[in-house]
């Protein structure tokens, strides 16, 4: 059953408090950022079913967040707040714990749980940390120019962005590691405790996924 509906303007009012709480996540111009967010909110009302057994607000958050989210994406002067920095620098600090005590890397649900934090504020947290980090990264494109020379059609950088923000952490860090940090196979291959041809299937295997995205 489709939610019933309401004025734009009733929506925003009754949704101010989530929108702003979402916004100050990130150091920009809070209003154009609220703005963006009532773009989320709107999708999601409507997307939004009563029969779908969950809240409104619950439902709205990731439309409000992965709105704002690809406005930041697409805006390099807009920084992460301080109090995401610092639950980033936790996650580091737990993830590394847990690593050494599973003896593998934890789940974000187990580090949501070490840290007794809801596990959107992890997701959340680490997807703001990759538009800071990765605009810092951009600035070197040796891997468009990789791309581009293999007969791509030309991209720009935002979308090469979004399209390794579609990877996953694993495929992410070694795409970074190569293009980025400048690191050799063999290099990561010492560091993964692996053989230098399973880091260049691997590496092969994300420069598919890539193009595909793109």
């Amino acid at each position: 059953m489709k939610m019933e509906r309401v004025e734009v303007k009733d929506l925003i009012v009754s949704n101010e408090k989530l929108i702003y709480s979402i916004a100050n996540k990130f150091k920009g111009d809070i209003e154009d950022l609220f703005q963006v967010g009532c773009i989320g909110l709107i999708k999601a009302h409507d997307n939004y079913r009563e029969d779908m057994g969950v809240k409104f607000t619950t439902y709205a958050y990731k439309y409000i967040f992965g709105e704002i989210y690809q406005y930041v994406l697409r805006n390099k002067n807009i920084k992460v707040s301080s109090d995401t920095v610092k639950l980033n620098a936790a996650i580091l600090r737990c993830e590394e714990f847990l690593t050494q005590k599973f003896k593998r890397k934890p789940s974000y649900l187990e580090i949501a749980s070490f840290l007794e934090v809801p596990i959107y504020k992890i997701e959340e947290t680490l997807n703001a940390i990759n538009v800071l980090s990765l605009d810092k990264e951009m600035d070197d494109n040796n891997l468009y120019d990789f791309l581009a020379s293999k007969e791509l059609e030309k991209t720009d950088l935002i979308m090469l962005k979004d399209a390794i923000n579609k990877l996953e952490r694993e495929e992410k860090e070694l795409i970074l590691k190569r293009y980025f940090c400048n690191m050799t196979q063999s290099e990561i291959a010492k560091e993964m405790g692996v053989n230098q041809v399973k880091v260049s299937r691997e590496e092969g295997k994300v420069l598919t996924k890539l193009r595909s995205y793109m």
